[in-house]
């Protein structure tokens, strides 16, 4: 009996240590698993905290810039100019437009035009009628710069190539001269207005080379002066009247004098002729 009751006590024992023991590996490992898991809490919080601790802003410029630079590389590509000018010249008005051929070389169309009547001067007069001078030309443009285009101040090399049409001409109301026939003083009420001109239709080809100075006012808005040589061959001359009639000996004969005075005139300055441009460009 008392063998029976060890052996119970005993087997009550065994089960009540089990048990208990059971139960503490358990909350071990509840507990392990509870820091395990607070320990992977812990390193994710400190992820997003490193996260937001990050300056994004750099990136975030570093990505304009590029963007920026791509916008500007592809709208320099689309752009046919990057510079445009204006001014005068002894062919009256000129306009540019250039495009940069690399730092220090940069080509452009130039167009002039002088209007009649847009300046005088006393010594294209004949028998007191004023030479009035019409251009239009249409030209390629090059330019040279001596120093780097950072300078504010620089010197360049220019040459131009002109096709143009260029007219000289002045009239005459022949209604208001008085002429000598036969020891008379008459006029001619019939004889319209003479016209004496160069060949309005002639095409010209218009050489130039000049020496220049550009002086940058600001980064973008630049002043320049040239002086320089060009080549100009205006032709012969023609006339004709307004008239459907024809002339009479007496009037014809002092037609004939005033065109020879007038290409006299002209021959008389030389096919190489001085040209001067003063102007302003803007680049963009």
């Amino acid at each position: 009996m008392n063998k029976y009751t060890f052996l119970l006590f005993k087997t009550i024992f065994l089960t009540v240590f089990l048990s208990i023991g059971q139960k503490v590996f358990a909350n071990e490992n509840k507990e392990a698993k509870v820091l395990q898991a607070s320990e992977g809490q812990d390193w994710i919080d400190k992820v997003k905290e490193e996260i937001r601790s990050l300056d994004l802003s750099e990136f975030e410029d570093e990505t304009e810039i590029k963007a920026d630079d791509q916008k500007e590389r592809k709208f320099s590509e689309k752009k046919n100019f990057t510079e445009i000018g204006t001014g005068l010249s002894e062919k009256g008005i000129y306009l540019d437009f250039i495009k940069n051929g690399n730092k220090k070389n940069i080509f452009g169309i130039r167009i002039n035009y002088l209007p009649e009547d847009f300046f005088t001067h006393k010594e294209i007069y004949v028998d007191g009628r004023n030479v009035k001078a019409e251009y239009f030309g249409l030209g390629m443009l090059y330019q040279h710069y001596f120093l780097s285009p950072e300078s504010r101040s620089n010197f360049y090399l220019q040459a131009n190539a002109d096709i143009s049409t260029f007219k000289l001409s002045h009239d005459i109301d022949l209604t208001k001269e008085t002429y000598t026939h036969n020891n008379l003083q008459v006029t001619c009420s019939a004889c319209g207005i003479l016209t004496i001109q160069t060949d309005p239709d002639k095409v010209n080809i218009i050489p130039t080379v000049s020496l220049g100075y550009q002086y940058k006012i600001t980064q973008n808005f630049k002043t320049n002066i040239s002086l320089g040589i060009q080549y100009i061959d205006p032709g012969s001359l023609e006339n004709f009247t307004n008239t459907q009639y024809s002339l009479p000996s007496y009037v014809q004969s002092r037609v004939d004098d005033w065109v020879q005075k007038t290409q006299n005139k002209i021959d008389k300055y030389s096919e190489f002729q001085p040209s001067i441009n003063v102007g302003f460009s803007y680049s963009f």
